[in-house]
């Protein structure tokens, strides 16, 4: 069974986070967002995954899931890799689906009544799985060594974990 992955049609920072735009997950975190707007706690997960392109090339996926819901998938591809680093420097991700809270300002993520209800799903911490990400990488690396594609994914991942190391 593939997975349905989207892509970010935006990637943006602040100094505390990345901004993803991924109006593609809008009806998929539809009712999550509704159970945050209720004041519901709700413990998600997320991992970051390898997985092989359909053009024979590789992505990076963020998969995030809760209460046992179909995990969704955001993409990275080649073009986007060098994010990664960024992501993990940031340590925490926005996931927006909905263009306004950019384009209009938090102004666009406010009700009728008045309340703020973002279509926006904070991810804290996301930079923790790099380490195991880079594994992955460094595993299929090593089985296919011919792939450039694959080392210069790696690269990206332990630049990333070296000036992570020096921050500290």
């Amino acid at each position: 069974m593939q997975k349905e992955i989207a892509l970010p049609e935006f990637i943006g920072e602040t100094e505390q986070a990345v901004i993803l735009v991924v109006p593609a997950l809008d009806r998929c975190l539809s009712v999550l967002f509704k159970r945050f707007h209720e004041g519901e706690e709700i413990e998600y997960w997320f991992s970051w995954e390898l997985i092989p392109a359909e053009n024979g090339g590789y992505m990076v996926t963020l998969d995030i899931g809760w209460d046992g819901e179909n995990a969704v998938s955001v993409g990275f591809n080649l073009d986007m890799w060098e994010y990664l680093p960024l992501i993990t420097k940031r340590g925490h991700l926005v996931l927006m689906t909905d263009w306004s809270l950019i384009e209009e300002g938090i102004s666009a993520g406010v009700d009728k009544m008045g309340r703020f209800r973002p279509r926006a799903l904070l991810v804290r911490d996301v930079g923790r799985g790099m380490e195991d990400l880079s594994s992955k990488v460094a595993e299929e690396a090593m089985s296919n060594r011919g792939s450039t594609e694959l080392i210069q994914l790696l690269e990206i991942l332990q630049s990333s974990q070296k000036s992570g190391l020096l921050l500290h």
